[in-house]
């Protein structure tokens, strides 16, 4: 008697091969998890760690699922030219949408707010650096020694205050960040 189509074509698979069809996605859910379980760790503080004070500033936007979702995708260390910078665990009362990293030894961290208002500096004409496809315009911010810039593209504003000594990598590192997790809009 000839194989029929349909139905007959499953019994012909052997098992093995439909227990590894079920089994991969499960697999590679669970490696996904994993890698970004290591990947993208927040600090975990130990009786010996120092809390690291950082000043909040009105974040509006800071409960936003965008904020959320770029806070939980940045990295657990920066590359600046004074070398890693590892994330921080901050002091209590935590900055709503707040992460820094550096800042040992009384060294001025790197950090970064996400929901914050519209920046006044945002005007048209503004001057803007592009980094990885993330447009950024500097605004003043009172601290000396340091810059922050503010996205200017996004569905939410972002700031890095960056101490001036270690450069403008940083935005670079966190640009990718940012275009990964937050929509893109016209600047302004």
């Amino acid at each position: 008697m000839p194989p029929t189509r349909g139905l007959g074509v499953a019994r012909r698979l052997p098992r093995a091969l439909v227990g590894i069809a079920l089994a991969l996605p499960v697999l590679i859910v669970a490696g996904v998890l994993v890698a970004s379980a290591v990947l993208v760790r927040d600090p975990v503080p130990d009786a010996d760690t120092v809390r690291l004070h950082v000043a909040a500033v009105p974040v509006p936007a800071a409960a936003s699922a965008d904020c959320s979702r770029l806070l939980s995708g940045l990295p657990g260390e920066i590359p600046t030219e004074r070398g890693l910078m590892p994330r921080r665990v901050l002091a209590d009362p935590v900055p709503a949408a707040t992460l820094a990293w550096g800042g040992e030894d009384g060294a001025a961290p790197i950090v970064l707010r996400c929901g914050l208002p519209r920046p006044v500096e945002l005007a048209p004409g503004a001057s803007t650096l592009d980094a990885a496809g993330v447009d950024w315009v500097a605004v003043e911010d009172g601290v000396p020694g340091s810059t922050t810039w503010v996205t200017v593209d996004r569905a939410v504003y972002v700031g890095l205050t960056i101490p001036d000594d270690v450069g403008t990598g940083p935005v670079q590192d966190v640009s990718r960040g940012v275009k990964i997790a937050l929509v893109s809009r016209p600047a302004g």
